[in-house]
């Protein structure tokens, strides 16, 4: 949030630089490419901004996520005796999968809340960013029947984390005073840009998928 706070203001000429970039990578322009590279650079030093630290965040919690999944799903595949008698009769024995879908229904309704929770923060980032968090959104609709196949004892896990994770974003509430507690720099209204809609975000797919077969077709002539 810092990182993406910086670098609002600078989110017209980042967008130039990248479709410089784009259009010389389709010249095969290796200079050209070398310059706008350059150019971002200084800019996310103007802004304070590391790009490997923004890049490399993600990845420092993850093996975190995924060893907790795995170790919570062996667990429940051994199984270990006790999750057999779970204390509540909603789901008594969390090594079996939930008959009703209830849960994996919940889990995937949470995470869609999870995904519009964080759009929040879209300020500053790509136009296009907007239109791959509506994507996500529909993919996650898909994971119900992934889910469907994990016990009970995965999902309740899963549904703690990801109740978890909304708190987390929904608090402190984002006020100037708590931005400026945290180190955000607080942003122009007139800086933030509006949620895409699902509607626009199909419009933008079709117009991408367009773009790609002409430039296909181009590079076949």
């Amino acid at each position: 949030m810092q990182g993406t706070a910086a670098l609002a203001p600078y989110q017209g000429q980042i967008a130039e630089i990248r479709d410089e970039m784009a259009e010389a990578q389709k010249k095969r322009d290796t200079l050209a490419m070398q310059r706008a590279a350059l150019r971002q650079k200084l800019i996310y030093e103007k802004a304070g901004v590391s790009l490997g630290g923004m890049a490399l965040a993600p990845f420092v919690q993850l093996p975190v996520t995924l060893g907790m999944f795995f170790g919570v799903k062996k667990l429940c595949d051994l199984p270990v005796e006790q999750l057999k008698y779970s204390g509540f009769e909603w789901v008594p024995d969390l090594t079996m999968v939930d008959p009703t879908w209830t849960l994996p229904i919940i889990a995937t309704v949470l995470m869609n809340v999870q995904i519009s929770v964080s759009m929040r923060d879209l300020v500053g980032q790509t136009p296009q960013m907007g239109h791959i968090m509506n994507g996500l959104r529909v993919l996650t609709t898909g994971s119900v029947f992934l889910m469907a196949n994990l016990s009970s004892g995965v999902l309740v896990y899963l549904i703690t984390s990801i109740i978890m994770m909304i708190i987390q974003m929904l608090y402190p509430p984002p006020t100037p005073l708590s931005r400026r507690a945290l180190g955000i720099p607080l942003i122009p209204e007139h800086m933030r840009k509006p949620v895409p809609s699902m509607r626009e975000s199909l419009q933008y797919a079709r117009k991408w998928w367009n773009q790609k077969v002409e430039d296909a077709r181009a590079g076949k002539r």
